[in-house]
Parts: structure tokens; C-alpha cells; sequence
């Protein structure tokens, strides 16, 4: 009975192989195995096609940010060398008026001198008159150049300096935009070649950020940093404010002494009180 079974299941084989029934079913077999494999290489495919279009998408970002960036940057720069130009401009101004308004004042003061010289030469009807008047003239003249000298002098030391301050304010800006031009140029040029190296998206993102941060870091602590005008400025002013008190101080006492002189030839004369009193003041 047993050796019936086991020629019975011979024979069952024989009629399945000669059938093709075996054959399929390894076909049908190996045929899923290949499926399997073309599943996996499908599902790598989309993920490298997905990383593909994420870097390509990342650079055409960090591109275009680049150019905005750039153009920002562009602008920022352009707006303060605006503003130096502006101060300079304003300044330039400012000498300018106050020039001006100098020179009325001395020509102003010098017709109203000349009008009290007048006086005084028609007063003087003695010789020592005369000559005490002639001296005067002589030591006014000398006293209210002494003076302009001085006075001009502190003017052209004040706006010497604060000239200075400006143009060392400036350079120290331009250095910062030079500077900040050829970082910001390197930092981008990294990210470009970065992304045609295909490193990875999320560093090279993460480096451009990075990379902008500390360039503005960088900007907002140099600006810090640049010399501060106004407090040179400052000290300008009180040093020019002292030189020209000076300068003030010993015109009217020279002009003391020397109204003390004409008065002693004009001991009654109110026209030399006027005259020197006036002179005093200018």
C-alpha cells in the first residue's frame, strides 16, 4: 500500500512537469521576487528625485535670496554714502553762511569805526589832539587785526577738526561697506558652489543662514564701533569758544589802555567817550 502511494505521487509529478504546471508557478514565483525589487528601486528613485528637486529648489532660493540680498545691500550702502555726502554738503553750507555773515558784521563794524575816527579828528584842534588821536587810530586798527587774526585762526582750527572727524568717520564706514561687500561676496559664492557640489540641502541652507546672520552681526558691531562726530565736535566748540574769549579778552584790554591815553588828551570830551566805548565793544 505504501509503495502504491509514493508511485502514485511519481507519476502525479511526471504528469505536472509535463504539463508546464511546475514551470509556472517558479515563472509566477520569481516574477514576484522581480516586482519587489522594481518597488524598492521605484521607491529610491522618488526619494532621489525628491532630494534632486529639494536642492535644486534650495539653490534657486539661496539664488535669488542672494540677489535680493545683494540689492538690499546695494541700496543700504548707496543710502549712507548719501548721508556723508549730504553732511558734507551741509556743512560746506553752513561755513559758507557763516562766512558771510562775518564779513557784514566786520564791514559794518568797520564803517561805524571810521565814522567815530571821523569824530575824533574833527575834535582833536591841538597838536598833542592830534597825535593822541593818530595814536589811538593807529593802536585801534592794530588791536581789532590782532584780533581777526586770532578769531580767524580759531574758526580755521574748528572746521579743520571737525573736517577730520568727518573724513575719519567716512573712511572707517567705507571700510565697513568695502569689508562687508567682499564677505558678503564670499559667503555667496560658498553657496553657490556648495549647491553645484550637491552637499546636502539642509547644510547648505543652514550655512547660508548662518553666514547672513553673522554678516549682519558683524555690520551692526563695526557701526558701533565708528568714531563718534558730534562728541569731537563738541570739544571743538569749547576750544574755539576759549581761543576767540581770549582773543576778546585782550582786544578790549588793549583798548582800554588805549582810551586811557586819549581821554587824558580829551579830559572833557564826550566824542572820545563815544569813540572809544564803541571801539571797545566792536
Amino acid at each position: 500500500m505504501h509503495y502504491k502511494k509514493i508511485g502514485l505521487a511519481i507519476i502525479v509529478i511526471g504528469v505536472l512537469l509535463s504539463s508546464g504546471v511546475l514551470a509556472e508557478d517558479n515563472v509566477t514565483t520569481g516574477s514576484s521576487a522581480n516586482k519587489k525589487v522594481d518597488r524598492v528601486q521605484m521607491v529610491q528613485d522618488r526619494r532621489d528625485a525628491n532630494q534632486e528637486r529639494q536642492a535644486t529648489n534650495v539653490c534657486e532660493r539661496v539664488a535669488q535670496f542672494s540677489e535680493d540680498f545683494n540689492q538690499k545691500v546695494s541700496t543700504q550702502e548707496n543710502n549712507i554714502k548719501t548721508r556723508q555726502q549730504e553732511r558734507l554738503t551741509n556743512w560746506s553750507d553752513k561755513t559758507s553762511e557763516a562766512d558771510a555773515k562775518l564779513d557784514k558784521l566786520r564791514s559794518n563794524w568797520e564803517i561805524n569805526r571810521d565814522e567815530q575816527f571821523a569824530k575824533l579828528d574833527a575834535a582833536a584842534t591841538s597838536d598833542e589832539q592830534k597825535k593822541a588821536v593818530n595814536a589811538f587810530e593807529v593802536a585801534t586798527k592794530a588791536a581789532i587785526t590782532t584780533r581777526q587774526v586770532a578769531v580767524d585762526i580759531a574758526i580755521k582750527t574748528f572746521r579743520e577738526g571737525v573736517k577730520n572727524a568727518i573724513a575719519t568717520r567716512q573712511g572707517q564706514v567705507d571700510d565697513i561697506v568695502s569689508t562687508s561687500s567682499s564677505n558678503r561676496e564670499m559667503a555667496l559664492a560658498k553657496v553657490k558652489a556648495d549647491c553645484e557640489a550637491g552637499k546636502d540641502v539642509v547644510t547648505v541652507q543652514a550655512d547660508f543662514q548662518n553666514g547672513v546672520k553673522g554678516l549682519r552681526t558683524k555690520i551692526q558691531n563695526d557701526h558701533q564701533n565708528v568714531a563718534k562726530v558730534s562728541s569731537t565736535v563738541q570739544a571743538l566748540i569749547q576750544t574755539r569758544r576759549t581761543a576767540v574769549e581770549k582773543a576778546m579778552n585782550d582786544f578790549k584790554a588793549t583798548m582800554e589802555q588805549s582810551r586811557v591815553a586819549l581821554k587824558k588828551a580829551f579830559p572833557q570830551d564826550e566824542a572820545s567817550d563815544s569813540a572809544t566805548d564803541t571801539e571797545v565793544s566792536n
